[in-house]
Formats: structure tokens, sequence, C-alpha cells
């Protein structure tokens, strides 16, 4: 995205927003991290996480980065699908309304693999007609998040991190619904 130039959707913007007060500030090396840091705008690459350290080796700005420069406070900006139009909108395909676990399947690629958890549904013609079986994807986010998205819903959830190996975690998505276009099952 940055070498070349790539683009995701216009409806894809994403931010590390610290506001909601869900994890703290400040990183691993005592650095604080803005309030709100715009990663992609409009589809576009605006910032990446940058670390002290890395900063140093390579001639950079750090701006309050992990040590792994990972996300601690993403927040996926909401589109124009409201609540009531979701089904009627979808048409005729799968709702997945709960995901068991998320997983990097290919991090170079950029790919996601999953499972569906209860709560999903077959549709037709805008109307709930079938519960489904859990269902495994494995999916580019380059996919999802570009070409296959069609809008996001207008409202946010919050989606805690309740992870427990060796501690605790803190912290947790804000993340809107997604319509895709496709989306690549496994089995």
């Amino acid at each position: 995205l940055r070498d070349r130039g790539d683009r995701l959707s216009a409806l894809f913007s994403l931010r590390e927003n610290f506001t909601g007060g869900n994890v703290p500030r400040f990183n691993n090396f005592g650095e604080i991290a803005p309030l709100c840091l715009p990663l992609f705008e409009g589809g576009k690459l605006a910032n990446t996480l940058i670390n002290s350290r890395t900063a140093k080796e390579y001639g950079l700005e750090a701006n309050g980065a992990n040590g792994g420069e990972t996300l601690r406070s993403p927040e996926i900006l909401s589109g124009n699908l409201s609540s009531e139009d979701i089904l009627s909108t979808l048409g005729t395909g799968l709702y997945i309304s709960n995901l068991h676990y998320l997983n990097w399947s290919d991090r170079p690629g950029a790919k996601v693999t999953g499972m569906t958890r209860y709560g999903c549904f077959w549709v037709e013609n805008g109307k709930i007609v079938a519960t489904i079986k859990d269902l495994r994807f494995d999916d580019s986010m380059m996919k999802i998040f570009g070409d296959n998205l069609l809008d996001l819903t207008n409202f946010q959830e919050f989606v805690p991190n309740i992870g427990t190996y060796n501690h605790r975690c803190v912290g947790g998505s804000l993340v809107p619904g997604i319509l895709l276009k496709a989306l690549t099952f496994t089995l």
C-alpha cells in the first residue's frame, strides 16, 4: 500500500483511537501515543505505527507505537448502512453475526482465517430462512476491505479483548458491521 500507492475501498477508514480509555496511551518505552492517529482515510494509507526504535533505525518520526508496532485501540469508522436495512440490502446470502475467532493465516499476504459461530443465518430476499452450521473462512484483508467491501453499518460495537494467555488483556476494537460482495469459505 505504501510502496505501490495501492488503495483499499474508499469506504474504509481505520484509526488508533485512545479516546475511549480502554487501554493506556503509553507504550512499553513509556512514550505517549497521540489520542487519535488515522491509519487509513478513505482507503488510502495515512500513517503507519512507528515506535522510537524503528524511528531511530530508519530516520523516521515516532508516534508512540508499542514495541511490536501493533494496534492497541483500533477503530474502524462507520458507514451508511442502517440496522433496519441490513437484511434487505443483503438480499440473498449469509448473515454472520458472530465470529468464534480470527487468526492470521498468511501475514505477508494479509490473509485471515476464522470460524463463524452461533447466530449466523442464510437469508433469501431479505428474510432469514435458516440457521447455518459453523463455517471456516480464509480470505485476504486486501479483498475484504478492498474490492469486496460494499458498505459498513452506521453504528459501531465495542468488541473487548478477552485474551487470558499469560495475562489478562485490556482494550478491544470499535467496529461497525460490514457488507461484503464475497468471502472465501474453506469448509
